[in-house]
C-alpha cells in the first residue's frame, strides 16, 4: 500500500500482505527449496522458504513466506502426488478451512450451507510432482 499525502493508516483497506505459511506433514523428501517454492507458487506470490526447512531442520512442516491477496479465498487445500494436505496460515486468524475465505473461521463460515465449494477458488490443484531431497541428512540415514 502506497503512502500519500493526507495518508491515514487507520481507514485504509489491506488488500494483500506477507505470510509465512506452514505446510504440515509433507513428507521430508520435499523439503527443499524448489518444491516448496513450487507449492508456495499454488497459494499465491512465493517470496522465500525458511532456513530451517531447507536444511531439513524442523521435520513436522515446511514454511514458506507468501504474498497474499486477502480480497480473495486463500488456498486451504492442496495435492502433491495424489495425497492431500492442509495449509496453515501464520498470524491471519479466521480463515475458513474449506472454503479459504478470510475473516471468517469454518464454524462461522456459511460456505458448507450455501454450498460455495465450487464457486471458491480452493477446490484440491492437480497433484504436483515435486523434486525430492537429493540426500538424506545424517540424521536420517540408519546404520547397521
Amino acid at each position: 500500500m502506497r503512502w500519500y499525502k493526507g495518508f491515514n493508516p487507520w481507514m485504509a483497506t489491506v488488500k494483500s500482505t506477507m505470510v509465512w505459511v506452514q505446510l504440515p506433514d509433507l513428507p521430508i523428501e520435499f523439503f527443499n527449496k524448489e518444491a516448496v517454492m513450487r507449492i508456495g507458487a499454488l497459494i499465491r506470490k512465493p517470496i522465500r522458504v525458511d532456513r530451517e526447512t531447507e536444511e531439513g531442520a524442523r521435520g513436522n512442516y515446511a514454511r514458506v513466506c507468501v504474498e497474499v491477496d486477502l480480497s480473495k479465498p486463500l488456498l486451504a487445500k492442496y495435492k502433491v502426488e495424489g495425497i492431500k494436505y492442509h495449509i496453515q496460515y501464520e498470524g491471519l486468524d479466521g480463515i475458513c478451512t474449506e472454503c479459504g475465505r478470510y475473516g471468517r473461521s469454518t464454524d462461522q463460515c456459511n460456505c458448507k450451507s450455501l454450498k460455495l465449494k465450487s464457486q471458491c477458488q480452493t477446490q484440491w490443484r492437480c497433484s504436483l510432482k515435486l523434486p525430492r531431497r537429493r540426500q538424506c541428512q545424517n540424521w536420517l540415514m540408519a546404520t547397521g
